[in-house]
């Protein structure tokens, strides 16, 4: 009886494991086709933000109104290739190193870095275990100094 379980036990392994390599192959396969997606979508923003100036610039040498195309997206894609704890340096660098960990959530949201109802958790949970960030009120992390962290 031992034998019959134990083979019926590798049979099932052995089945699980070719599943197990199928679903790693296709999840490299929509890896690869998120990413060739990203790094498309950045072209077309840059080409999209590049053709907007144009027209500005030809508006302006006509004498004619033109608004400035926004270059917020091309700002914000940048986090996307960062690591959470990065782009929360970057942001508050910006901010004389502090932020509220709401107003850094709606950032990489719009960056598309986070996604859904976890990102507000996301990103307290990097901030938290990161010994570069000290919270400093509710909601609000800033960066520790480097002559900060040793005391």
């Amino acid at each position: 009886m031992r034998i019959n379980i134990q083979t019926a036990v590798e049979s099932v392994e052995k089945g699980l494991s070719q599943q197990i390599k199928l679903k790693n192959r296709e999840l490299a396969d929509w890896q690869g086709r998120r990413q060739e997606a990203e790094i498309k979508e950045e072209q077309l923003v840059r080409e999209i933000t590049e053709m907007e100036m144009a027209i500005a610039v030809l508006r302006r040498s006509l004498g004619l109104d033109a608004a400035p195309p926004s270059t917020d997206q091309l700002e914000t894609i940048r986090f996307r290739n960062q690591t959470v704890a990065q782009s929360c340096i970057e942001i508050m660098q910006v901010n004389d190193g502090r932020s509220r960990v709401a107003d850094i959530t709606k950032i990489l949201i719009a960056a598309g870095k986070l996604r859904g109802r976890s990102a507000y958790s996301t990103v307290v949970k990097t901030m938290d275990r990161d010994g570069r960030f000290r919270k400093s009120g509710r909601g609000v992390f800033e960066l520790v100094r480097p002559s900060d962290s040793s005391a």
